[in-house]
């Protein structure tokens, strides 16, 4: 397992997050954005140093699916939706989905991580202080940055990571 790490940003001219390797080499940069059909505030995007760029975005919420949240994942132009499991969702997060005709899940375990697995096979964890991750894809590893954040606002600690990537929240 490869080990990442975050490096926040907050300066005058430029506020967001980096993702560093273990020698300190930058594996890509988080930033908001917007996607259409998406709560803006929480949408964001990791352009990968490979030129990968995702965006994972929130999607507007209706009446009748007001418990289940859905996610649009927009790769290469083409939006993917991953969403909870209806009842697995109130315990613990819990999504899934499948992006480029690969399924992923991503679910918390119960030290506060979120996990990240293609069928049954662990790909990475995350938590607030360590980013691993094995065999991945450049897609692969912007899936997991990025769907942390939705971890985070489903535990309702989106405050700080909101008001760091939005000068205006």
């Amino acid at each position: 397992m490869q080990q990442l790490y975050a490096k926040v940003i907050d300066q005058e001219q430029r506020q967001g997050v980096t993702i560093l390797n273990e020698k300190n080499e930058l594996i890509g940069d988080i930033f908001a954005t917007t996607i259409s059909g998406c709560d803006d505030k929480n949408t964001y995007g990791f352009k990968h140093k490979s030129g990968t760029e995702i965006l994972l975005g929130l999607q507007n919420r209706r009446f009748k699916d007001l418990n289940v949240a859905k996610y649009t994942v927009e790769y290469q132009g083409v939006h993917y939706t991953l969403k909870e499991r209806k009842l697995r969702n109130f315990m613990n997060f819990h999504v899934e989905g499948v992006v480029d005709n690969t399924t992923y899940i991503f679910k918390d375990d119960k030290e506060v991580t979120l996990t990240m697995y293609r069928d049954d096979d662990l790909l990475g964890s995350m938590n607030d202080h360590k980013i691993y991750t094995g065999e991945t894809s450049d897609i692969e590893t912007c899936l997991i940055i990025l769907m942390y954040f939705m971890y985070k606002l489903y535990k309702r600690e989106d405050y700080h990571l909101a008001k760091l990537l939005h000068r205006n929240w």
